[in-house]
């Protein structure tokens, strides 16, 4: 609920019903555009729309079957809306969009990293690529140090400067309202990682279930400490497994450099699917748009 009440008014709940109107499911998705031309997309700085369901099926035939009706309820809600142009994320475990490909919408697989934290933390440490066990031992010999107690301000200058200099939108008051929700501890973790008492690295991490999704990071690129995002991802890794998580998720690996570097860290490579359309030629003009921009 907490993390629902970042995104004001702009955010959308949308419920699955039976044949008697009952409801049977729901999924969260972000309201955008201006007038006539609304998009819907997944909610800003979140890994997927929260898709869930009530199922009382037990043989593999009928969670198929119920799974598939799902999908195909909103194929048809999507074909049907007036979104000029649309794009959702599902979580890993929603990974039958064939309802969704027959209607012609188009779905794309995407991927992640994410760590079993069932293991020790020896075994996530000899899972590591040997240049990251380096540089996160020399970041402990250069005197790194790291605190999970939230300096917002900073943390925000940081990530808000690495997103500028990305060309992202920032989104600020989204960006502030989910900085508030992580300092409630059970929420989220902060990471903040620091030189000479001077904060140099930062990891935001969002808590959902029992999975931690790596949210946002940031480092200070005046500072001369090359391990010190390393350092800090990796304690933000550790922390998740202390808090007695399961599933550390490094939400998203689209980027080639960004894929590299969270697969050094040796997680498990897991699809997911995002789909896309709308009205035309808006997804075309849009998609232009981003390249252009």
């Amino acid at each position: 609920m907490g993390w629902v009440q970042c995104f004001g008014p702009s955010l959308q709940r949308f419920f699955l019903l039976d044949e008697n109107e009952k409801p049977i499911g729901g999924f969260v998705a972000y309201h955008g555009g201006k007038g006539n031309l609304r998009t819907l997309i997944t909610p800003p700085f979140t890994p997927h729309i929260g898709l869930f369901t009530i199922e009382n099926k037990n043989k593999p035939v009928k969670i198929n079957s119920f799974r598939k009706e799902v999908i195909d309820a909103i194929a048809d809600f999507l074909l049907a809306s007036r979104y000029v142009y649309f794009k959702l994320d599902f979580a890993p475990e929603w990974h039958d969009m064939q309802p969704m490909i027959w209607k012609k919408i188009h779905a794309t697989i995407r991927y992640t990293y994410q760590i079993d934290l069932n293991q020790s933390e020896s075994e996530i440490n000899d899972n590591l690529d040997s240049s990251k066990r380096n540089k996160i031992n020399k970041g402990g010999r250069d005197g790194l140090v790291v605190s999970h107690d939230p300096d917002e301000d900073t943390a925000y200058r940081l990530i808000s400067e690495n997103l500028e200099s990305n060309a992202i939108k920032v989104h600020n008051g989204i960006l502030k309202n989910i900085f508030s929700l992580v300092k409630e501890k059970e929420h989220g973790i902060f990471t903040m990682t620091s030189s000479e008492n001077k904060i140099v690295a930062v990891n935001v991490c969002v808590i959902d279930n029992n999975t931690c999704f790596n949210l946002l990071s940031a480092i200070d690129r005046k500072n001369k400490q090359g391990q010190s995002g390393t350092f800090s991802l990796y304690h933000s890794i550790l922390k998740a497994k202390e808090k007695g998580l399961l599933i550390f998720d490094f939400e998203g690996s689209g980027v080639p450099e960004i894929e590299e570097f969270f697969r050094s860290f040796g997680g498990n490579l897991t699809p997911y699917f995002s789909v896309s359309g709308g009205k035309w030629p808006w997804p075309l003009l849009l998609k232009l748009r981003r390249r252009i921009g």
